[in-house]
């Protein structure tokens, strides 16, 4: 949770340096003042909000009752979460997530392997318990695809908005 909250807190500053970054040698220097900065910080907001509002609420609320049935909402939304970007990433005819190029495959894919590699040679290295290594796994390469969800589906319309969310989905 720790690792979570600090690596969410940490992409208020990353994610906007990075999409500068990335934007402004990849792409034209016009698609940096196209993007639409209001909706990637209310994303993160949005996504911050909740992360404060679930730690406030396990710090006050001590049930093993209201636990697990947080635990089970959190696990319906992922589910939900899942079916929604599957919907919305095949909902444009010239975006369909499996009629990708090859590297679209490689280029997402690239990213969580060589980060669940690296966290659990890193892990190895330092001596952490199995489950310590899988933990810190999981959380070098899976905890921010919801960040980029939101992201996707507050900046994109359209066909634009099925193919940015193709990325998270298949990440």
């Amino acid at each position: 949770v720790t690792m979570t909250a600090i690596s969410t807190l940490l992409s208020i500053i990353m994610l906007p340096l990075n999409l500068v970054i990335y934007a402004k040698y990849s792409f034209e220097a016009d698609v940096v003042h196209s993007l639409n900065w209001k909706s990637l910080f209310t994303a993160l907001v949005i996504v911050i909000a909740a992360i404060l509002l679930g730690l406030l609420t396990s710090a006050k609320v001590h049930s093993h009752r209201f636990n697990v049935i947080a635990n089970n909402m959190g696990n319906l939304s992922g589910i939900a979460l899942i079916v929604f970007s599957s919907l919305m990433s095949n909902s444009s005819e010239d975006a369909q997530l499996w009629e990708r190029p090859w590297h679209f495959y490689v280029g997402v894919a690239f990213p969580c392997v060589a980060g669940l590699v690296i966290a659990n040679v890193m892990t190895t290295m330092c001596q952490l318990k199995k489950p310590e290594r899988v933990t810190v796994s999981i959380e070098c390469c899976y905890q921010n695809v919801g960040i980029a969800t939101s992201v996707a589906l507050t900046m994109f319309e359209g066909d634009d908005l099925a193919v940015a969310m193709g990325a998270p989905l298949f990440y």
